[in-house]
C-alpha cells in the first residue's frame, strides 16, 4: 500500500513540474471577466494596472485563462498530494476552486478550443450531424448545466463533458445502444477521431450502494457478452460517497483511452 501512495505522489510531482514549466512561458498578470449586456468584457490586471482586452487581444486573453487554469490545477494537485501523505481528514478546498472555474461560463470562450484537435473526415462529419435517440427516462434529473451547453445528471458527468469538449472530441450523451432486444443508454458515446471507432464511457456513481453496484455490474456483464470490452471499446469510471469523482479523474480516464 505504501508503494502505491509513493507512486501516486511521484506522478503528481511530475505533473506539477510540467505545469510549472508551462507557467514559466505564460505572461504575467491575471484576467477577469465581467458581464456586459448579455455578453462579457475581458480585463487584464497586472499590479495596479488594468487594461480592457478587445477581440483582437483574444490570443493574449486565452494565455491568461490558461495560466489561471494551470495555477488552479497545480494547487489542486498539491492538495491531492497532501491528502495522500496524510490519509486522514481529506479536504478538497483547492479542488473545489478548480471545479468552479471549469463550470464558469464566463471563461468558456477563452478556455475551450475554437477548433477541433483533429482532422475531420467524412465519417466524423456525418456522425456529428446524425440524429440519435436519447434516454427518455427521468428527464427531470437533467439539472446540471455544462459549459458546453449540454445538460447532464450529475456533477461528475459535468467533468466528463468538460474534458470531452476541451479536446473538441465528437461525442453523444446518453445515446441509445440496442444489444439484442434490450436498449441501453451509455453515459457518453465517443467517436475516436484517430480510428473512427466507437468508444463507450460509463460512469458508475454510487458504487458503495449494494443495489446500485449489483445492477451496474450486471449491465457491464451484458456489455461484455455483446462485445464491449473494458479497456478496448468500453471505459468505466467509478466513485463512492467517500471518493468523489473529479475533473482530474476525467482527464486521466481520457488519457487511458489515448485521446
Amino acid at each position: 500500500m505504501k508503494q502505491y501512495y509513493e507512486k501516486q505522489i511521484d506522478a503528481i510531482n511530475n505533473e506539477i513540474n510540467k505545469i510549472e514549466e508551462k507557467l514559466s512561458s505564460l505572461p504575467a498578470g491575471d484576467i477577469k471577466v465581467y458581464p456586459n449586456n448579455g455578453s462579457y468584457r475581458w480585463y487584464y490586471f497586472n499590479g495596479s494596472k488594468r487594461v480592457y482586452l478587445s477581440k483582437k487581444d483574444i490570443i493574449f486573453a486565452k494565455k491568461l485563462v490558461e495560466k489561471k487554469f494551470l495555477c488552479l490545477r497545480r494547487n489542486a494537485l498539491l492538495e491531492q498530494k497532501e491528502n495522500l501523505k496524510n490519509r486522514e481528514g481529506e479536504y478538497y478546498i483547492e479542488a473545489t476552486k478548480l471545479q468552479e472555474f471549469l463550470e464558469d461560463v464566463r471563461y468558456r470562450k477563452l478556455f475551450y478550443p475554437s477548433e477541433n484537435n483533429y482532422d475531420e473526415n467524412e465519417i466524423i462529419q456525418t456522425w456529428k450531424v446524425q440524429k440519435y435517440n436519447r434516454n427518455p427516462k427521468y428527464p427531470e434529473q437533467l439539472v446540471f448545466k455544462c459549459p458546453s451547453g449540454n445538460t447532464v445528471r450529475s456533477k461528475s458527468e459535468v467533468f466528463i463533458d468538460i474534458v470531452l469538449s476541451e479536446r473538441g472530441l465528437p461525442y453523444r450523451y446518453e445515446g441509445e445502444l440496442e444489444l439484442g432486444n434490450i436498449k441501453f443508454y451509455p453515459d457518453f458515446t465517443i467517436l475516436n477521431p484517430n480510428t473512427n471507432e466507437i468508444i463507450y464511457w460509463e460512469h458508475l456513481g454510487r458504487m458503495d450502494d449494494p443495489v446500485y453496484a449489483r445492477a451496474a455490474l450486471e449491465k457491464i456483464r451484458i456489455y461484455y457478452k455483446n462485445g464491449l470490452i473494458p479497456g478496448k471499446n468500453l471505459y468505466i469510471t467509478f466513485e463512492t460517497k467517500d471518493r468523489p469523482f473529479s475533473y482530474e479523474d476525467a482527464v486521466t480516464a481520457l488519457k487511458m483511452m489515448g485521446l
